[in-house]
């Protein structure tokens, strides 16, 4: 039987995240970052990689900007979200100078092109196919003929429901409707007595 340290470090999991700084990141800011992200124990970071200065989806407000892109990998459980929020706090960058997506989500698999939806040949459009066909569903399916086979899918279902309970037919329930009540009203017809204090 493997001890619990085999265990422990077999599960041993990490956390990818591709950390984008708009704006100038001098030496000092990307060390201070690697401090802060000491938080959620970092266990590789690499040296930010410097794109050239043009307008970019991530920092859409921001016009022509230089970008700044270092790949995080934490053994602590977080999210995106949070290494944004603790990354924009304790280094004194804007929140909106940072993104911060997860290295295997679907935006980072689009901006690479290799989204799932993506089948044909790489660089080109699904929706520029010409002879790209859609899939008529059967007339059965949808509409007023879809009636006639949904009361045949019920009067299919009919035939399993019980005919008769176990021990016969169950009798109603007495109310306060069928007890018997009397003839007089009980308003006006019964008097005190009157209690003759002489006596």
């Amino acid at each position: 039987m493997k001890s619990f340290k085999a265990y422990l470090t077999e599960s041993h999991k990490t956390y990818d995240f591709r950390l984008r700084i708009a704006g100038d990141l001098p030496d000092e800011l990307q060390s201070k970052i690697k401090s802060v992200l000491e938080a959620y124990q970092v266990e590789t970071i690499s040296t930010p990689k410097r794109l050239p200065i043009r307008e970019t989806p991530e920092f859409p407000n921001m016009g022509p900007v230089e970008v700044h892109v270092m790949d995080v990998s934490v053994c602590y459980p977080c999210n995106d979200e949070q290494v944004r929020v603790l990354v924009a706090e304790r280094t004194g960058i804007s929140q909106s100078c940072i993104k911060v997506t997860p290295v295997n989500s679907p935006y980072e698999a689009a901006l690479a092109g290799l989204e799932q939806s993506n089948t044909g040949e790489p660089g080109k459009s699904v929706l520029e196919d010409p002879d790209m066909k859609t899939v008529v569903p059967e007339k059965t399916l949808v509409g007023d003929a879809r009636i006639p086979e949904l009361i045949k899918e019920l009067e299919d279902t009919r035939k399993y429901q019980y005919t008769d309970a176990a021990g016969g037919k169950t009798p109603a329930g007495k109310t306060t409707n069928s007890i018997p009540a009397g003839d007089s009203s009980p308003i006006g017809t019964k008097r005190n007595k009157i209690i003759d204090t002489r006596k």
